[in-house]
């Protein structure tokens, strides 16, 4: 390849744990004086698909090449020989994650207490590994890197100029503590207690005098030593009584020691907490430079530090639990395969099972890096009860990798006497997190609903008889999230199966396995005798929120391609319930990019409101009129799938009213300005079946992850009374 066809795509890349760039300087020479700290750089690499380990500090080469030292203890002054490791190309045989030198040194303050950093190498590898590069220029953690983010640029050379002074300061250049301490003011003890605080109420604090009013001084400031300094304070506005009492420069050393420990405001200083120091007076001298109206190169590092603290806590803390767990997910091995949407075949060695659902991450299958979602995973099931006579719990372990949280694994633990049924789980236990559900005696489950995102399960809760749910665990408020619900299957010996995939720390699928072994697939076919319903919405996953209606059903015609493993559908809902907005319906719009764009949008218009779904912004839209008020109706919906770009989008609609009136929503030709369905190449696709009655009150549509447009495409039929099944 041309050098410099090869320059332009390469992409800049970012630290993983901070989100600031790893500057590459070019240089043609091994440098001869110590570099800013943002140019020095150390990688968790991995060699020859073995070994684990933390490089030596390096240089960039080139901005996807770090040149470092492969002993940890060297860096490119002392070390005589240095090797190229190839950031985020997981398949070369020298690869790894770049970080700052100054932020692994913090990460290691964090962790002072485990000396092995192959055992911390190990861990960073496999989050850093299970986590999304898209451009592969920075990792996918679910957060802004603390506002790191918005000053990344792809591909253009950065400006340090550019970036904010805080972004620029070393986190590792701070002041010595004994420094910290000679910043701190006087106290004026008088002053303190004369102080003036709002409080809540003028009278006499009833709940003060029955609670703290009661304690000794020094049981009360035994209690307070746990508080932060901030819950201290709103503490005090709460009553007048504990405004006199609480003094500060009076409170005990431990109170101000502990604001030094993990979580607390002062985690970010690491400082030696064997050794005997005036905690309080550390304190002070902290706050009087964080609180400065300048902005010193002290105040910045300060303030850059506490910043890559708060995000290195939720990595630092799975590196302690994996240090004291198997990655071995829990579960019978097991495998499924997906022949065609809802027809999954689920095998345990030489025994099939029969599926009820399956619902999965977008699994990756691109080797190099991950671009998005998760890597093909590692599947597990596992004997679940349906029935709780005696109750029990369901426990849950939850893991947080950057700023979402996942499911990582599900366990039951039922109250038999007879102790007949076996404790199982699957996906992975003993991480970051953990809640358990207490099941009363007599419960039936019914249904368990899940959210999702593409890297895979975010949340879960379990649906009981009697509408009874239990409370979710995990995330469930996100823009990527989808959710769906999995059918519980009974069963004579009263078990299901759960089945899950997993990864090195979360669960990326997730399904539910009838206990019943299919033993000749010839003459017991799954998809022929238990065929998923894929036309309720159970069936799929949802983007946002799923539709609530009983008597909704699902038609689709799919392009040629069928799409990826993770497609929840996108409601588009301009019925709504029974149909009752179609008699205010008086125009649709349709929307595209470009002349030859699939589509991106739709929009309705009502005689009190306007509906918009997906990107309603293009000039570029086909509106139809539409007479809801005089009982006009959409009754027949085709689509066209071939484009001049790609055969694998929704390109164009047309639609029948029971008037009698089409409407084609194609792209112009930008020849003739015409609406020729010969842009879309004729590809006229119509429903193989539709429901008997019922009217269209809506569409499903779906996208790719990257895109904008839409690719899969079906019809929203709600059913009469009488049509219901």
């Amino acid at each position: 390849m041309d050098p410099e066809l090869n320059h332009l795509n390469q992409v800049n890349k970012y630290c993983t744990l901070c989100g600031v760039v790893l500057l590459c300087e070019e240089l043609e020479e091994i440098p001869e004086t110590r570099r800013p700290w943002y140019a020095e750089v150390r990688a968790v690499a991995k060699e020859e698909f073995d070994r684990i380990f933390v490089t030596g500090v390096g240089f960039l080469d080139s901005r996807d090449v770090l040149c470092a030292p492969l002993d940890e203890e060297l860096d490119y002054s002392n070390a005589t020989e240095l090797d190229d490791v190839e950031l985020l190309r997981t398949e070369s045989e020298l690869h790894g994650f770049g970080l700052h030198d100054s932020c692994w040194m913090l990460l290691q303050d964090r962790l002072w207490h485990m000396i092995d950093s192959d055992i911390v190498a190990d861990s960073l590898y496999d989050q850093f590994y299970c986590t999304p590069a898209p451009l592969q220029a920075s990792l996918s953690f679910g957060h802004d890197y603390g506002g790191a983010e918005q000053w990344q640029e792809v591909y253009d050379t950065p400006v340090m100029e550019k970036i904010p002074p805080l972004m620029r300061a070393d986190p590792y250049a701070i002041p010595l503590l004994e420094k910290l301490e000679e910043k701190a003011l006087d106290v004026d003890t008088a002053q303190e207690y004369h102080s003036t605080y709002h409080t809540r109420s003028t009278d006499s604090n009833i709940g003060y005098q029955h609670s703290f009013g009661r304690l000794s001084l020094e049981l009360f400031h035994e209690i307070v030593s746990y508080l932060s300094v901030s819950e201290l304070l709103a503490l005090k506005c709460t009553s007048r009584e504990l405004v006199q009492r609480v003094i500060f420069s009076s409170l005990p050393p431990s109170f101000w020691k502990r604001q030094f420990t993990p979580g607390y405001s002062m985690d970010f200083l690491f400082p030696d907490l064997e050794q005997k120091r005036d905690w309080f007076r550390l304190y002070r001298g902290t706050m009087s430079i964080l609180q400065a109206n300048d902005e010193s190169s002290e105040m910045l590092s300060l303030l850059n530090r506490k910043r890559i603290r708060a995000l290195l806590e939720p990595i630092a803390s799975v590196v302690e639990a994996d240090a004291e767990r198997s990655k071995e997910p829990s579960g019978r091995r097991a495998n499924c395969m997906e022949f065609s949407p809802g027809k999954w075949l689920v095998s345990e060695g030489l025994f099939q099972w029969r599926a009820e659902n399956i619902y999965t991450g977008y699994r990756s299958l691109e080797d190099d890096f991950l671009p998005h979602g998760c890597h093909v995973p590692r599947y597990r099931i596992g004997d679940f009860p349906h029935t709780m006579l005696h109750g029990g719990e369901i426990e849950i372990s939850t893991v947080q990798l950057g700023g979402r949280v996942f499911i990582s694994g599900i366990d039951h633990n039922s109250d038999d006497p007879q102790g007949l049924l076996k404790r199982q789980a699957v996906g992975h236990e003993l991480l970051t997190g953990h809640v358990t559900i207490d099941i009363p005696p007599g419960t039936i489950f019914n249904q368990i609903e899940v959210a999702f995102c593409a890297e895979g399960v975010r949340g879960i809760r379990f649906h009981y008889a009697g509408n009874t749910t239990s409370e979710w665990v995990g995330d469930t408020d996100d823009k990527e999230m989808s959710y769906g619900v999995l059918q519980v299957p009974h069963s004579d010996s009263g078990l299901y199966h759960l089945f899950a995939g997993t990864d090195a720390y979360k669960l990326t699928a997730i399904g539910t396995v009838h206990d019943e072994k299919l033993d000749d697939m010839a003459d017991n076919s799954f998809w022929r005798d238990y065929p998923l319903d894929l036309t309720l919405p159970d069936s799929y996953l949802w983007q946002s929120a799923r539709p609530s209606y009983e008597n909704l059903r699902i038609y689709q015609f799919q392009p040629d391609s069928v799409g990826t493993n993770y497609r929840p559908l996108i409601n588009i809902d301009f019925g709504g319930p029974d149909g009752k907005w179609l008699e205010s319906l008086v125009s649709m719009e349709v929307h595209v990019s470009n002349e030859l764009s699939p589509i991106v949008g739709m929009s309705f218009k009502y005689t009190d409101k306007t509906l918009q779904f997906g990107i309603c912004t293009s000039e570029k839209a086909t509106s139809f009129p539409i007479d809801g008020p005089g009982g006009e109706r959409i009754t027949d919906v085709l689509a066209y799938t071939t484009g001049a770009i790609d055969c694998s989008s929704i390109y164009g609609l047309q639609v029948v009213t029971t008037l009698g009136r089409k409407q084609q929503f194609v792209p112009h030709n930008p020849y003739d300005g015409s609406g020729s369905p010969g842009m879309t190449g004729g590809d006229l696709q119509s429903l193989d079946k539709r429901p008997e009655g019922g009217i269209i009150t809506g569409f499903v549509v779906t996208k790719r992850w990257d895109e904008d447009h839409f690719i899969e495409m079906g019809i929203q039929f709600q059913l009469c009374n009488e049509d219901r099944s």
